[in-house]
């Protein structure tokens, strides 16, 4: 999903938009503003200068100790403002009814959110399994599902390991070592989805880029004895298929 073309006259609003989805892409581990110069071309006056009226407005969070710049409380507000008629479930929509009914299965939207992976969206296809609509709006640790295996498998290996050090210690409860979770996400890149069963529940997940610097998966979850990993390479086809005809690839 491109930007729009910019409108003349735009100019300051376009580089301000500029740094502000730069700073979202590095929102994690912070950007300094010799990066904010060198990725978006501006000088380091006009920079300084764009990015100081973010932070006026609560849009930008410079951290002081570090001089790193993050999105601000503003930011955040202005995306939990849209989460309840979503722009992206209106994207994806289509794509989900297609393949609820094509699979019969149910189809998950999550989003990546820093470390975790939020549910945006179910489409219940004619299998559905009551319980599922309970994880509409939770969060999820990054590889803790398959779509959100997906989602984990975007990252670079030091970003893979730098998230994993985080959350050691939850990861570990749920006997999830450092090397497995790996394992997962070279998985999901050499296949490009990602396959896991758990539970009596099967699924396979398909990660997606969001406008310049989000990340989303769609899953299909359904009972193991409904889609074995056979299946699973069948209905990431169609799922290729279906989000590529509604432009999310």
């Amino acid at each position: 999903m491109p930007p729009s073309p910019p409108v003349n006259g735009a100019q300051s609003v376009e580089r301000a938009g500029a740094l502000l989805r730069r700073i979202a892409a590095g929102h994690a581990e912070g950007v300094p503003l010799r990066r904010l110069v060198d990725d978006t071309g501006l000088d380091r006056t006009t920079a300084w200068r764009l990015v100081s009226s973010l932070a006026a407005q609560g849009l930008v969070h410079k951290d002081e100790a570090t001089g790193l710049y993050h999105l601000g409380l503003e930011a955040a507000a202005l995306g939990a403002a849209c989460m309840d008629r979503s722009p992206l479930v209106r994207a994806c929509l289509p794509a989900m009814k297609a393949l609820a009914r094509l699979s019969g299965d149910n189809v998950f939207l999550v989003v990546r959110s820093g470390d975790l992976s939020h549910c945006l969206h179910l489409e219940e296809g004619e299998h559905r399994v009551r319980s599922f609509a309970l994880n509409v709006g939770g969060t999820r640790l990054l590889g803790q599902g398959v779509g959100s295996i997906a989602l984990l498998a975007r990252l670079g290996d030091d970003a893979l390991v730098a998230h994993y050090r985080r959350h050691e210690a939850e990861y570990q409860a749920d006997d999830v070592g450092l090397a497995r979770l790996r394992r997962w996400a070279v998985q999901t890149r050499d296949c490009g989805h990602s396959y896991g069963s758990s539970g009596g529940v099967a699924g396979i997940g398909l990660g997606f880029r969001v406008g310049s610097c989000a990340d989303a998966a769609l899953s299909v979850i359904a009972p193991r004895s409904r889609l074995p990993r056979s299946r699973g390479a069948e209905l990431a086809l169609a799922m290729r298929r279906e989000m590529g005809a509604w432009r999310l690839l």
